[in-house]
């Protein structure tokens, strides 16, 4: 029973910590001087996210599969046609989706 009561407190204090960020910046405008490496937030994110698809442990990389690679790629292209991050999830998602059904059929 005591590790249930760790978990639901670790649960409950992580889940605190996200929403105080909500709470007490939700409506407060963001000093002017953030707003330049906030813009290389997502982009950043995008390549950690990548770089984990293509390297595992040790920095050693891994033949990448081919629905995984075209979904890149799709990103990829996508983010630097519009300049939106976003965009590489709402190209790169279906590309994967689309592709993995292909290569399993």
């Amino acid at each position: 029973m005591t590790a249930w009561v760790v978990v639901v407190a670790v649960a409950a204090g992580s889940y605190a910590l996200r929403v105080s960020m909500f709470l007490f910046l939700g409506g407060k405008e963001m000093p002017r001087w953030t707003h330049a490496p906030m813009a290389l937030v997502g982009p950043a994110a995008l390549g950690a996210l990548t770089a984990s698809v293509i390297f595992v442990s040790g920095a050693s990389s891994r033949a990448v599969p081919l629905p995984e690679l075209l979904a890149i790629v799709a990103g990829f292209v996508a983010v630097r046609r519009t300049s939106n991050v976003m965009h590489a999830f709402t190209v790169g998602l279906p590309v994967l989706w689309i592709a993995s059904l292909v290569a399993t059929v």
